[in-house]
């Protein structure tokens, strides 16, 4: 059973954050291996201006994959932050504080981040700043195993993981770009096995209505064949909850882009970890139709968030940011459409390789011909009529019920030598409007 718990005082968030360079293009090696003169020079300019700012020190060190790091102190002597570097970006490593300490501790990271001239995004030519690719991963657990509310009550981290696989509109919008399988945050029934693991669960919720219940490790062991544990990459993971350890990874959330974002991110799971420590059993673990479909949309998943959000203590614009990061409106080009409107869409990726450093994925090589983009319009009772080579899906348009916006999604695998869609806006047969948007530069023509 639960024991008596005060999360706010107990549970710590450890970020792994992710930036890059402004210009990461123009250095191919940024972004593709971890160790390159460019990378160790953004690495020391970054360490220096954060060791200005906490008024410590800075000193360089070896990470787990004996690459150079460099750890960087406080004015007392005590490590801060670990400057590391990783295949995609370079990586920080924070100190574990508590949910009201963690936007005053992320404050001078983004102070030093922009003397050093590196930003948490990609610069894109067509106007969009994306996830760094990298990756932020949000770690929760305690301070020491005494006080680790999760070691205490590893019921509670069953609980979470069914709870958040049962909303995926609190994954998708907050994770990196690489939605669906063989993706860095991927959900449980993105991987082979779910059937194995809703059974898990099912036999897990009989067990403590039967008044048993399973210690931290006992609650490893039992989950550890299923893909909860068994693939590292997924959101969230408990493949790090074992001696001594005991902590959850929420892997691959995306880049975090100010102070505020860190409080943001991390009092959510603090209100659905207290909501959790109310409830006697886990959820059942649900399936989903339409996922990877119509449940994969910016307006779909907003409407289910403002649904959900009504229940908590939750300032639900202020989370708008991470649906617009993840679904970011085209609008660069000519000749830009008043009336039309496109935004990035989401699919899964099309991954023809993947190389491993051991078990670790260090690259994929992706198939960017398979996109998915958004279309949408503010006029009433209008329609859409989309050309375009190599279409494989235009949804049902639908009207969204929170802007009353008129939306459809388009997924294609388009042509490098006719990548032009045509769009026209239509009411009763006539054009309101028409555009060009070219899929290779993701701009209007």
């Amino acid at each position: 059973m639960l024991q008596k718990i005060d999360l706010r005082k107990q549970l710590t968030f450890g970020f792994e954050q992710t930036f890059t360079i402004p210009d990461w293009w123009t250095e191919p090696g940024f972004i593709t291996i971890s160790d390159t003169p460019k990378k160790r020079e953004a690495m020391l300019a970054l360490s220096i201006e954060l060791a200005k700012e906490l008024k410590g020190k800075y000193f360089e060190s070896k990470d787990i994959w004996n690459h150079m790091q460099y750890e960087v102190t406080n004015e007392t002597g005590e490590t801060q932050f670990y400057v590391t570097m990783d295949p995609g970006s370079i990586e920080v490593k924070t100190p574990p504080c508590l949910v009201h300490e963690t936007q005053k501790m992320a404050e001078p990271l983004f102070i030093a981040a922009e003397r050093a001239n590196v930003v948490a995004y990609r610069n894109w030519w067509y106007g969009v700043q994306a996830g760094t690719e990298g990756g932020c991963h949000v770690n929760m657990g305690g301070m020491n195993p005494d006080t680790n509310p999760l070691k205490a009550n590893p019921e509670l981290v069953v609980k979470y993981a069914a709870y958040i696989h049962n909303r995926p509109f609190l994954h998708h919008p907050f994770m990196g770009v690489d939605v669906g399988p063989e993706g860095n945050a991927m959900r449980m029934d993105e991987k082979k096995g779910f059937d194995e693991v809703k059974e898990k669960f099912s036999e897990y919720s009989e067990i403590y209505k039967s008044g048993k219940s399973l210690g931290a490790q006992e609650t490893y062991n039992f989950f550890e064949k299923t893909n909860l544990i068994s693939e590292k990459s997924s959101y969230p993971s408990l493949y790090k909850f074992k001696e001594d350890l005991f902590f959850i990874e929420d892997r691959a959330q995306e880049s975090l882009r100010c102070a505020e974002d860190f409080y943001l991110v991390s009092e959510l799971r603090v209100q659905i970890l207290e909501l959790l420590a109310t409830q006697e059993v886990p959820e059942d673990l649900k399936s989903f139709d339409n996922l990877h479909s119509d449940g994969l949309t910016s307006f779909s998943l907003w409407e289910d968030f403002c649904h959900w959000v009504k229940n908590f203590r939750l300032e639900e614009q202020k989370f708008r940011r991470f649906f617009d990061r993840q679904f970011p409106e085209l609008k660069s080009g000519n000749n830009i459409p008043e009336k039309i409107f496109v935004r990035d869409g989401r699919r899964p990726r099309v991954i023809t390789d993947i190389q491993k450093r051991g078990e670790v994925v260090i690259s994929k090589t992706i198939d960017t011909h398979y996109k998915r983009l958004e279309i949408y319009t503010d006029e009433k009772d209008a329609e859409f009529k989309i050309k375009a080579e190599g279409i494989e899906e235009v949804s049902k348009a639908k009207v969204d019920k929170i802007t009353g916006s008129y939306f459809c999604y388009l997924d294609l695998k388009y042509s490098e030598e006719k990548p032009v869609i045509e769009i026209k806006l239509l009411r009763n047969d006539q054009v309101l409007e028409s555009g060009n948007f070219n899929i290779h530069n993701m701009m209007w023509d």
